[in-house]
């Protein structure tokens, strides 16, 4: 257990869309590199506990052999931080590739390379990874064959995060790609309101982190903050960078600082 008032702290990052292509309406592929290289050379000054990226952490190539390089070569830059390290999946990581090609590129610190959702522990939190890329029909999202548009977590993994739950005593922070907290729009989750009954009756989970809305945005539903981060691809040059950092303080509260474009933001516990 640990001493009051000692936190966890983590690293946050998404949307990269890192592809070798020219931008397009202020998505600044290329430049992805740069800024999780600047990312992440920040978060080892810090000593932060993880980093986790929350989906479409690269954009399509020409080919399939194009696209997986550009998985490659922002995984390598993720590899330069010295904590853990965690994915989640996001619609733009299928794009021309399969499920199976991304997981095969990734690493997950302490996860088997087949899960697609998971979760761990650290310091007396527990933290779920959920993924989203599924057609309605529980089919997973490949090589391009979805419509991004319709995510949705399927039967099998809401009785997992079922059990998930209610295996772990500890509080708890959940990561997706595709937005939970409503269903009124493309961005959202279309079982978004049965995932959010089992995060509910859980009576665990703080904190709900999300990427995919490139423009950000917070809401708070029924005492579980949800908390959607900027896109790291958006704008040009490193003032346009776009991360955060998490602490966790003993008494349950999250403080988020945003960097350069990110929000900052502090969620009390309810």
């Amino acid at each position: 257990k640990g001493k009051k008032g000692q936190r966890v702290s983590f690293g946050l990052v998404t949307d990269l869309h890192f592809a070798d292509l020219d931008p397009n309406a202020n998505r600044h592929y290329r430049e992805s590199t740069e800024k999780l290289s600047e990312c992440v050379a920040d978060l080892n000054s810090r000593g932060v506990d993880f980093l986790i990226e929350l989906g479409d952490f690269k954009d399509q190539g020409r080919t399939p052999g194009e696209t997986l390089r550009n998985l490659q070569t922002i995984e390598t830059v993720f590899r330069q931080f010295k904590g853990a390290r965690y994915h989640v999946l996001g619609n733009h990581d299928m794009d021309r590739i399969s499920k199976a090609h991304v997981l095969a590129n990734i690493e997950n610190t302490g996860i088997p390379r087949e899960c697609s959702y998971y979760s761990f522990d650290v310091k007396g939190m527990h933290f779920v990874v959920l993924d989203a890329t599924f057609r309605p029909d529980g089919t997973p999202y490949d090589s391009g064959n979805f419509k991004w548009t319709e995510a949705f977590v399927p039967p099998e993994e809401l009785s997992w995060l079922e059990r998930d739950l209610k295996k772990s005593r500890l509080p708890t922070i959940v990561f997706i790609h595709q937005l939970l907290d409503s269903d009124q729009d493309v961005y959202f989750v279309r079982n978004a309101a049965e995932v959010r009954r089992v995060l509910e009756q859980s009576r665990r989970v703080r904190a709900v982190f999300q990427g995919h809305y490139h423009e950000g945005r917070y809401t708070c539903v029924k005492g579980i903050h949800y908390y959607t981060l900027k896109a790291m691809v958006v704008g040009s040059q490193k003032n346009h960078n776009a991360y955060a950092v998490v602490d966790v303080s003993a008494d349950g509260s999250l403080k988020v600082t945003g960097v350069k474009r990110a929000e900052s933001r502090t969620l009390v516990a309810e």
